[in-house]
């Protein structure tokens, strides 16, 4: 059974409703718009833009409330994105996501950048002075609690180079696997043991969090089964805050529960997506780029489980966002980029090829029983079935190839940790730079094994993957056509790194 994450707090029909602001609009006034500084400090202002409605008043009369939703527009590299919510995006420390809660300065906002989709990239940690509190502790590649990080060139490599925030993990002890051997490339003074496994991974963002199914990478913050109901979602998305504060902002004791609520309220409330690229507005001409679609028509509609892939209601279509600009169409798009970025839509939609020893999903292994038996044709909507989202709408971690000591397509895993593992049972053995959710469940099944992540807001967020393997959205596609041969053409593979770059 599918619950409906809108319905069950309300979330959709927010989206319908005027929320009430705390500013006041005059009588016979055209809204000013507020421009809010980035938090960043760097970067473009975002221009909120209201949209509030102004009725004539009467001498005496209240005026008129202010509405929803809100908007905020924060420039990037191919043009701008956007962030909606129902609620006022408020960006500062008002808001607990803004709070300092810990013993390092840091809060959430330190990895959360609005301006770069929610998470934070290489170019923005390079922009930071050498005492920014993203340096401290796992923002460094190796040092530990409580040592001083004067030398961010030399001690967080990984953090200037990919962005990569530094995760330390130990082996469950009733693992059915062991450690055999670990590769440290970094030389840590302190070598990896089977009690403590560094991993580097990216932030994740934290807009669009209401269509989760998964949280981490790994789903470690996947306590509170069953995960498939929003109520044991919303208790999960809490204690991550928690578990954030204590661990990455060093907290010296729990987040106050107010406060919990409050940052989760904020995450989920919260909805960005690629807004334009050049002159080209996303949600011209029928199309449905942007946040604001997000938040109005998919969010409403919006279920765990929804269109999953092993359902026999499964639909490969899984963006309809740019149908108007697909070939065929009944009208045409209205330049060459809008054409590109419709057939790259079409592609995803569409093309097939052959899905292999994907563990988590057809393993060569028979002894996994993964739910589909050999090679089979699917789609890119096999592993991001969400609708208009893209990520997979069910707790589904699984291993195409990114965690491989060796991957193929070109990724750069340079610096990664190797650490090779063997099942206890059997002797095999597998070998991979992060374990990914077998250090979560224990099983040598799942070594290597991480979630897919929401494909929206892709191209202010630069690298990609879970440890920044893939420098841009050609990489991607790149790794995806050398990994499952699915022998794009140079226009077909342009058409998808389009389309990819306008979710």
């Amino acid at each position: 059974m599918t619950m409906n994450l809108a319905n069950e707090f309300g979330w959709g029909k927010l989206a319908a409703l005027a929320v009430l602001a705390t500013m006041q609009i005059g009588c016979g006034t055209e809204e000013p718009s507020e421009t809010n500084p980035s938090i960043s400090g760097i970067g473009e202002t975002a221009a909120v833009t209201t949209g509030a409605l102004h009725a004539d008043c009467d001498h005496g009369a209240a005026p008129p409330a202010h509405v929803g939703p809100f908007t905020d527009v924060t420039g990037d590299a191919i043009g701008a994105s956007s962030t909606v919510s129902a609620n006022p995006i408020a960006l500062h420390t008002s808001n607990p996501f803004f709070e300092d809660f810990g013993t390092n300065e840091r809060t959430c906002g330190t990895c959360h950048q609005e301006n770069l989709g929610w998470t934070i990239t290489p170019d923005f940690a390079r922009s930071r002075r050498h005492d920014d509190p993203l340096f401290v502790f796992d923002g460094s590649d190796c040092l530990a609690a409580g040592v001083p990080n004067n030398q961010p060139r030399a001690n967080s490599t990984e953090m200037l180079s990919k962005a990569l925030v530094r995760i330390e993990l130990g082996i469950p002890s009733t693992a059915d696997f062991l450690l055999v051997s670990a590769e440290d490339r970094l030389g840590c003074a302190t070598p990896p043991s089977a009690a403590l496994l560094r991993m580097y991974r990216r932030p994740l963002p934290v807009s669009n969090t209401a269509f989760l199914s998964t949280l981490m990478w790994d789903g470690r913050e996947n306590v509170n089964p069953p995960n498939n109901t929003p109520a044991a979602m919303v208790a999960n998305l809490k204690h991550q805050s928690n578990d954030a504060t204590l661990i990455h902002a060093q907290g010296a004791a729990d987040l106050p529960d107010a406060a919990q609520s409050s940052i989760v309220g904020f995450e989920t409330g919260i909805f960005n997506a690629q807004k334009r690229i050049g002159p080209l507005d996303l949600d011209a001409d029928g199309a449905h780029g942007g946040a604001d679609y997000l938040l109005s028509t998919v969010l409403p509609s919006f279920s765990i489980g929804i269109n999953d892939v092993f359902a026999t209601t499964f639909s490969s279509t899984i963006f309809t966002l740019y149908a108007p600009w697909e070939p065929g169409a009944h009208r045409r798009a209205p330049n060459a980029r809008a054409a590109a970025i419709g057939r790259g839509e079409a592609l995803f939609n569409t093309r097939t090829f052959a899905i292999d020893n994907v563990r988590g999903i057809n393993s060569a292994d028979p002894a996994v029983h993964d739910p589909i038996a050999g090679t089979f044709n699917g789609f890119c909507g096999t592993c991001h079935d969400t609708p208009n989202v893209g990520n997979h709408s069910v707790s589904l971690p699984i291993d195409i190839g990114i965690t491989a000591a060796s991957p193929v397509g070109g990724l750069d895993i340079t610096n990664l940790p190797t650490y090779t593992f063997q099942e206890i049972s059997t002797g095999k053995t597998i070998q991979v730079t992060d374990p990914g959710r077998g250090l979560i469940s224990g099983k040598y099944k799942d070594l290597g094994k991480t979630k897919g992540p929401i494909l929206r807001g892709l191209a202010t967020r630069a690298p990609y993957f879970h440890n920044g393997s893939a420098k841009d959205l050609k990489a991607v596609v790149d790794f995806y056509n050398t990994r499952f041969n699915i022998g794009f053409t140079g226009q077909e593979e342009s058409d998808l790194v389009a389309f990819l770059s306008a979710l």
